[in-house]
């Protein structure tokens, strides 16, 4: 390994889990990075004041093991491991995902071929929970950030390395603006951006993920931690990002989904939209062809109907996220400027 990547003690990497209640994963999350830890790598664990038995469970692997006396939020977790780490690259990692085989050694080799600030992967294919819902999450998930190879202007908390320094000296994590899981890391990954780091995807670092997704948390997700404030964001740093899965493609595809659903809904009021719907349907379906033949693939025919209809109900409920997220930022400029 290159001397830049070494430090004083022989660390090479630091690996950051902030965990909350993660008493049915963390076990399975420290399994799969302690084996594959050496000596010149350490894990630290940040207990977030979890009311369950992550701590004890994290207390029985060889890690470094953080406890906070208040519950801070994802953001206030990883900053905090961040500062108690000595390693020159730091990996974050979240309480809820399996470490890919070779992980650890695979993303240092990244960061050293690219001389990249940050390198960050991918959920998987094989999500362990088999739901519908799940299915669907994760591998679109997967299907976007393995499209989106080379540059990116955005961090991923569940699977990022990054360089200590650079994560140093851009503040870290917003722990003050995000107190809950939220767009954190993305906020991180543009506002490095902004300062000049270089940050890339990488297909072959890739993390099983285990969380089970229902309709309700997908919403609530989706929408109040995920749509509503990258929106808020997007208008005050001046625009959404054009990658993943807000390509100029991808809001064609948003666009088409609206048009769908306006059509479809004409249809059932007055038969004579079913053609317009119908081409709607095959234009949704070219697409994102890929993403439905991974759908096919992974689960068959049901997955893949059941994927498309989640997708377009995917694009209509963050359109309505979006148009929160504006007004809200306007309801904010107006109640300023009317505080004056």
């Amino acid at each position: 390994m290159p001397k830049h990547l070494m430090m004083a003690g022989g660390l090479k990497l630091s690996v950051v889990i902030a965990a909350y209640n993660a008493s049915a994963t963390i076990a399975a999350a420290l399994r799969a990075v302690c084996a594959q830890a050496a000596s010149d790598c350490e894990i630290i664990v940040v207990d977030d004041c979890s009311g369950d038995a992550t701590a004890a469970i994290a207390g029985g692997f060889p890690v470094r093991l953080l406890r906070l006396s208040s519950r801070s939020g994802a953001a206030a977790a990883r900053n905090a491991g961040a500062c108690a780490a000595g390693a020159p690259v730091l990996l974050f990692l979240d309480a809820d995902v399996v470490a890919g085989e070779g992980l650890l050694a695979r993303g240092l080799e990244a960061m050293e071929k690219s001389g990249a600030d940050a390198v960050i992967g991918s959920y998987d294919a094989q999500p362990a929970d088999r739901s519908v819902v799940s299915m669907f999450k994760n591998l679109a998930h997967h299907y976007f950030h393995q499209r989106a190879r080379g540059e990116a202007v955005t961090f991923w908390g569940a699977c990022g390395f990054i360089r200590r320094d650079r994560f140093v000296a851009s503040g870290g994590f917003d722990q003050r603006r995000y107190t809950l899981p939220s767009i954190e890391d993305i906020e991180l990954g543009a506002r490095l951006v902004r300062a000049g780091a270089r940050i890339i995807v990488d297909p072959a670092l890739q993390v099983t993920h285990l969380k089970r997704w229902s309709i309700l948390s997908l919403l609530w997700t989706d929408v109040a931690r995920r749509a509503i404030p990258w929106t808020l964001l997007a208008m005050e740093t001046g625009g959404l990002p054009t990658e993943l899965n807000l390509s100029r493609e991808q809001r064609v595809a948003a666009l088409t989904a609206a048009g769908l659903a306006a059509a479809g809904g004409a249809a059932l009021w007055r038969g004579r939209w079913w053609p317009v719907a119908g081409v709607l349907v095959a234009a949704a379906v070219i697409l994102n062809r890929g993403l439905y033949r991974l759908f096919y693939d992974k689960g068959g025919a049901r997955l893949a109907l059941c994927g498309f209809i989640l997708q377009q109900f995917y694009y209509l409920y963050s359109l309505a996220g979006l148009t929160a997220g504006v007004a809200i930022h306007y309801a904010r400029r107006i109640a300023r400027a009317a505080g004056d």
